[in-house]
């Protein structure tokens, strides 16, 4: 499946899901206590050396505690995978994470980390290397809910891992759920 035709079937898959929450308009965005978000999507990874991008599944989870209806603060890890012809290539991040919402009734976000980054290559009878850096991740997104503490939650994020070696950056476009 294409690139274009995976952001298509995205973008259907949004419009649904906005169709089908609107009748629960009426569910106010409620953040207290322990939060929990994981999601799939389509990323996209580069590197300075890289010539061009590759695309891969890539997605997400997150978690930890609300310290305001605006502030949540947690843990999060980020990742993106390719296989092909007996070779796999994955970025990834493990970060501590806030998240902001500049609205205390908006589902509207910003979210950041920083921590321990990751690339790994394996090749099918040769063996695995990993190279492990500083990473970083920022993105944003939006929370429509469908019940009071429950969000399908569309997102981006750019994530990024580099050390002395080696560097990779992966844009991800995705879908959620995340439980409040």
């Amino acid at each position: 499946m294409s690139v274009k035709k995976l952001l298509q079937s995205f973008a259907v898959v949004v419009s649904l899901v906005v169709t089908a929450t609107s009748a629960h308009a009426q569910n106010a965005q409620v953040r207290q206590g322990f939060w929990f978000s994981g999601g799939l999507g389509l990323g996209s990874m580069g590197c300075q050396d890289c010539s061009t991008r590759l695309s891969g599944l890539s997605g997400g989870l997150s978690l930890g505690g609300t310290i305001s209806p605006r502030f949540l603060l947690g843990v999060g890890t980020t990742g993106w995978v390719k296989s092909e012809d007996g070779a796999t290539l994955s970025v990834g991040t493990l970060d501590a994470r806030l998240r902001f919402y500049p609205s205390t009734t908006g589902g509207f976000f910003l979210t950041g980390g920083l921590g321990v980054g990751t690339v790994t290559g394996t090749l099918a009878g040769v063996g695995t290397d990993t190279e492990t850096g500083f990473g970083a991740v920022f993105g944003l997104g939006y929370d429509i809910r469908f019940a009071k503490n429950a969000s399908f939650t569309p997102f981006w994020n750019g994530f990024a891992m580099s050390n002395d070696y080696i560097d990779a950056n992966v844009g991800q476009i995705g879908l959620a759920i995340t439980l409040h």
